[in-house]
């Protein structure tokens, strides 16, 4: 599997009836509950009946704030218009919501203290709505702390004036509903998904497959879109509550590498079995094409024809494309008609690049006994030690954000200087330190097996700048050796 994450294009708090934008804070902070010292709450409507001050009124409700935002999807988008991605409901594509809770290392911010009237929430729900026709933006408030001082008297209501606040979605346009939506009316937005946080300090992961691929379909326009994290109506309506509840979220500004994102994981391993396609197991068979050094799609889906040792045809088919210059078929060769070994040839025709016709091109591979893929006896259980070293990426190399690296894993057989395998059960992940703490940018992931050798892919186009490592884990017999930091490097800003 491969992540591509996708980063918030715009986010911003907004609070109950009330004017202030904190758009450019690091931190949302959702809350419900407590009501004001004063019930006298800005409107914006020109009533006049507290404390003679305009555009305020008397309100009974309680109190709560909303956190609205949007997606940057350009470069999922890209990925699909150049084909090199299948992320339109292909093999294994998910899309997950990820935001980390602020009080997710610290357990002291927990329920058990009143801070400012204020606890930590527990046993909750958050809902993620989407909201659609209006455009609106971001703001560059910052301070939360204004919106108590709301209820004073010499409260400067010129600060929160600004787009967007729980009235207006710009300076020019008023939302369709203050707070963009009404909880007491349900057609004024949609309920993309749920979560239930039993402690409180749990992160946001909500999975949001359908509702990105119907906006990369067409089927949710891609402007005029607001989607946003509340608490449910039943929480946002109490009333008479003497404390504030509130759960906090690291937003898109914040200086922490725990920046808000969709995380989409697609199905792009290459396990190519040409060195070893062994009789009655399903085997894939691949095809590499690229231009001047570069993977390139065809134009259309190749053609495939297996011959058999007698060169008769022993299958026809259509090849799937996994990803920018990767085609592969998958079949099985069964029965006891044929010896092993035996060679088999794979012709692959009708293949166009650009309008370009290119030559069939044909390919060998040794059909192997089926025993040999089975181990049984004593040393089937003896787990199988390689030596690794990594290539393609210097130690301490300093990357520019956006570069794509291929980077290869030696797997050595042991007791030997340059004698390579390729192997399954090798594994990678890309992590960050925060302190003592390691943080997973990319979790545990297969290497691709080719044809004669074992690599991956380092995307650095959605890694935020920082110092990243790389460990390398091998699995054999239920035995799992993990090789930690087996190559550290930086991905630094583009100017």
């Amino acid at each position: 599997m491969s992540i591509l994450k996708s980063y918030f294009s715009k986010n911003n708090t907004i609070v109950t009836k009330n004017s202030v934008n904190t758009a450019r804070n690091p931190i949302t902070e959702l809350f419900y509950g407590k009501e004001p010292v004063s019930s006298c709450r800005y409107t914006g409507v020109g009533d006049d009946v507290c404390g003679g001050r305009t555009g305020h009124t008397s309100d009974n409700s309680g109190r709560f704030s909303r956190f609205i935002f949007d997606l940057n999807l350009d470069d999922i988008t890209s990925k699909i218009n150049t084909g090199c991605v299948n992320l339109l409901g292909g093999s294994g594509v998910t899309h997950t919501l990820k935001m980390t809770n602020t009080s997710l290392f610290d357990k002291t911010l927990l329920n058990d203290k009143l801070i400012d009237g204020k606890r930590r929430a527990s046993s909750f729900t958050l809902l993620l709505f989407r909201s659609s026709g209006i455009t609106w933006d971001e703001g560059v408030g910052y301070d939360y702390q204004q919106y108590g001082d709301m209820f004073e008297p010499d409260f400067d209501e010129s600060y929160g004036t600004r787009p967007s606040n729980w009235f207006s979605a710009t300076t020019l346009t008023p939302w369709a509903y203050e707070g963009v939506y009404s909880n007491t009316n349900n057609a004024s937005f949609t309920v993309v998904n749920s979560q239930t946080f039993d402690q409180g300090n749990e992160s946001i992961s909500m999975d949001i497959t359908n509702e990105i691929n119907d906006r990369l379909t067409g089927g949710t326009p891609n402007t005029g879109i607001t989607y946003g994290i509340a608490f449910t109506g039943a929480l946002e309506n109490l009333t008479g509550l003497t404390e504030s509840y509130s759960v906090g979220f690291f937003t898109r500004h914040t200086q922490t590498f725990y920046e808000p994102y969709l995380e989409t994981n697609y199905d792009d391993y290459i396990g190519d079995d040409r060195e070893r396609f062994y009789l009655n197991k399903s085997n894939r068979l691949f095809l590499y094409t690229n231009t001047m050094g570069n993977p390139t799609n065809l134009d259309y889906l190749p053609q495939v024809t297996i011959y058999d040792c007698d060169d008769a045809v022993y299958s026809s088919m259509t090849a799937t494309n996994l990803t920018c210059g990767v085609y592969y078929v998958e079949f099985a060769i069964t029965g006891e008609t044929y010896g092993t070994p035996s060679i088999f040839t794979d012709t692959w025709s009708s293949m166009v690049i650009n309008g370009n016709k290119i030559d069939n091109t044909s390919n060998e591979f040794t059909i192997i006994a089926a025993e040999n893929y089975y181990q049984i006896g004593p040393e089937s259980q003896t787990p199988k030690d390689y030596g690794f070293s990594v290539s393609g990426i210097k130690l301490d190399e300093k990357l520019v954000a956006g570069e794509t690296r291929k980077v290869f894993v030696s797997v050595r057989v042991p007791y030997t200087v340059n004698q390579d395998v390729s192997i399954d059960g090798v594994e990678y992940r890309i992590y960050v330190r925060q302190g003592n703490t390691e943080v997973e940018t990319h979790p545990w992931g297969k290497v691709n097996r080719a044809y004669n050798q074992n690599y991956f892919l380092l995307n650095t186009g959605d890694m935020i700048p920082n110092e990243y490592f790389i460990d390398i884990k091998a699995t054999s017999n239920q035995e799992v050796n993990i090789y930690s930091d087996i190559i550290k490097f930086q991905v630094v800003s583009r100017i």
